[in-house]
């Protein structure tokens, strides 16, 4: 009877799981675009912020979709105080949460979106350079009188972006947006007491693919 009711119950899982999977798309996932961190010294310059993920959308409605990426998101700033010009590149691994509203019918080929979401962040390197040149640990004590990372090791924000998708063909959709992040934890150990966040702003293209 207990092998009867197991045998049932996996059956059951299985099934729900395989309806489930014709909502389902995945695939990879990159962008590029400008970080910044807020409330530092100096006059901001541009900061190449390129990520590489895969992402994952579960859309059943007619409307309404949630998904979720786990990309490798390299970050951080890069400034000029008049002397010298500092950038620090700090590279997280990070897991944007989605909630997707999508424009027009089901089963278009052109379907405009929007989505808002939180976002996770685990810092794994940290890279500093000064008027190109990447410096030393010893170098970075030296200028910034500290002996580790300027960068904290976790972060969280929210990310939200507006953009569009488009059939290739069959269970097979090009992604297109234009993304916005914003952190909301202090993610710089600054001397001066400041509250920095980290923010981006990215222009993200993907390729997801159906699984049934």
């Amino acid at each position: 009877m207990k092998k009867a009711l197991v045998l049932a119950a996996l059956l059951l899982a299985g099934s729900t799981l395989q309806s489930k999977a014709q909502y389902i798309s995945i695939g990879p996932v990159g962008g590029f675009g400008h970080s910044w961190v807020s409330n530092m010294t100096g006059t901001a310059q541009f900061k190449a912020s390129p990520t590489l993920g895969l992402g994952l959308v579960y859309s059943k409605d007619n409307h309404w979709g949630w998904g979720a990426e786990l990309d490798v998101s390299h970050e951080g700033y890069r400034m000029d105080n008049g002397l010298n010009t500092m950038a620090v590149n700090p590279v997280y691994l990070r897991l944007p949460l989605r909630a997707y509203y999508f424009f027009g019918k089901y089963g278009s080929n052109v379907r405009p979106k929007i989505y808002l979401g939180p976002t996770f962040g685990f810092k794994v390197d940290e890279v500093a350079y000064m008027n190109g040149s990447r410096m030393s640990n010893t170098d970075v004590m030296t200028v910034y009188s500290m002996n580790n990372d300027m960068f904290n090791s976790f972060d969280v924000g929210l990310n939200t972006g507006a953009g569009v998708n488009v059939r290739l063909m069959k269970a097979t959709w090009l992604n297109m947006d234009l993304g916005y992040n914003l952190g909301f934890l202090d993610a710089v150990d600054d001397a001066a007491g400041n509250y920095n966040m980290n923010q981006n702003l990215r222009v993200n293209v993907g390729l997801l693919f159906g699984l049934k």
